[in-house]
């Protein structure tokens, strides 16, 4: 598994994830939306873990409104980057924050099981529309 990102930047995590994916085949990939906290959109953080075949990718987490106006603009610019590119299966998983800290540790078989088993689908026009507010 590729880590990717620096942790609350938003735009260098940005940068590094879409060239980290350069090559997969999109609209066979999954997008795992990862936070620590239930019902929290309007502060939460996401960290974005893509699966294609045997590319995974993970970023650090950079993205949503915990890391401002920055964060909330490149998650939407994300979300809309993948569905241009034909992504279909978006999921969301919500990891306890005492795992969530110890994720990005983990080997990569672990840290795989770990974030697809706490994901459920997710519809991506909630990262999509106009202030992360408005997403609850």
């Amino acid at each position: 598994m590729e880590i990717v990102g620096l942790r609350g930047a938003p735009q260098e995590t940005l940068r590094a994830l879409k060239e980290a994916l350069k090559g997969i085949d999109f609209p066979e990939a999954v997008v795992t939306y990862i936070t620590d906290w239930q019902d929290q959109r309007a502060r939460a953080r996401f960290a974005v873990f893509v699966r294609q075949g045997k590319h995974l990718v993970l970023s650090r987490d950079a993205f949503g409104p915990r890391f401002g106006l920055e964060g909330d603009a490149a998650l939407k610019e994300l979300t809309l980057w993948f569905i241009e590119r034909g992504v279909t299966e978006f999921r969301e998983a919500v990891i306890p924050p005492s795992e969530y800290a110890a994720l990005f540790e983990l080997e990569a078989e672990e840290a795989q099981k770990l974030i697809v088993a706490s994901s459920n689908p997710t519809d991506p026009a909630l990262y999509v529309k106009r202030e992360f507010t408005s997403r609850m």
